[in-house]
């Protein structure tokens, strides 16, 4: 596969800033049938023989649908081909499919419909960067937390402009001032638990977050360390990874991001969560997203 190129989503926000135009965010596509050998990834034997509601109908019908926004790499994204998916989240819903003994279908949308297709029964299972937040978990069915050990996904912070890197020593430095993240995100929740006195701007794709962030609508931009560490290379220098960086310890058995499914779906949901588990124990996602890393050529681990 093509390494996606993220100068390409720079140029595209240069664009935007030159017409004056909005995000672009992907539109809803569908891509059944989705490939990624997990043959040799050891797996966790699971009891399916008492299974309800979605899980039954997954069962049943052979196909387990998982609704994503592919606007997030390493996590989610479209190659440069303009229609191959990849991704560390698309690889573990492979993984999931698998153990299942069920073929994957990844139905592709804006963020902001991600959960609402499982609440409305056009996906089994919503999978694109969710963290876990109260209003949600009171809405949908959630996992517990899951996340690479490795520095890039369990690392989430601010990206700034590289002129502002020495005015901003805490995160009360930016008390009053605007910080933008992806609406219904990790990020958002990160913000709101631990930037309280922050204006917190809400966009509904990455590109219009970059966009504001680099024409000083917003001050910072919150954001994953191996995205922001990215970014920053392909800026020319003009933005940066701030060292401020969230304290992701507070959120116990949540931490890191969740599997969401309809409100009442506690089968499929306990179900992930014992693959979830034995994911965390062996460390298994830790390797699809060092090859998800491989693929975009982004980089990992501190400077």
């Amino acid at each position: 596969m093509k390494k996606i190129k993220l100068t390409a989503i720079l140029l595209t926000v240069l664009m935007l800033m030159l017409a004056g135009c909005g995000s672009t965010a992907p539109k809803n596509t569908v891509t059944s049938a989705f490939d990624y050998d997990t043959s040799e990834i050891a797996k966790p034997e699971i009891d399916l023989s008492n299974a309800e509601g979605v899980l039954k109908d997954v069962l049943d019908k052979g196909v387990l649908v998982v609704a994503t926004a592919p606007d997030n790499p390493p996590y989610e994204y479209v190659a440069d081909d303009g229609k191959t998916l990849s991704g560390s989240e698309l690889f573990l819903a492979k993984y999931i499919a698998d153990i299942l003994g069920v073929e994957l279908q990844i139905e592709t949308m804006d963020f902001g419909a991600v959960l609402t297709a499982v609440d409305t029964g056009k996906a089994d299972l919503a999978m694109a960067g969710f963290g876990w937040k109260k209003d949600r978990a009171e809405n949908f069915e959630l996992s517990i937390g899951y996340h690479s050990s490795t520095a890039g996904s369990s690392c989430h912070c601010l990206m700034v402009r590289t002129e502002d890197l020495e005015k901003y020593d805490s995160f009360d430095d930016f008390d009053g001032q605007m910080v933008a993240a992806q609406a219904g995100s990790l990020h958002q929740m990160y913000v709101e638990d631990q930037m309280p006195n922050a204006v917190l701007e809400l966009v509904s794709g990455f590109d219009q977050a970059i966009l504001n962030l680099s024409t000083k609508k917003v001050e910072a931009l919150a954001t994953s360390c191996s995205v922001a560490r990215q970014y920053a290379e392909q800026s020319g220098g003009t933005l940066s990874k701030s060292p401020l960086e969230f304290d992701l310890s507070m959120y116990g058995a949540y931490e890191g991001t969740v599997v969401g499914a309809k409100k009442g779906e506690t089968s499929i949901i306990d179900v992930m969560n014992q693959i979830l588990t034995f994911v965390n124990e062996n460390a298994i996602y830790d390797g699809m997203y060092q090859q998800a890393l491989d693929e975009t050529g982004m980089i990992d681990g501190e400077e």
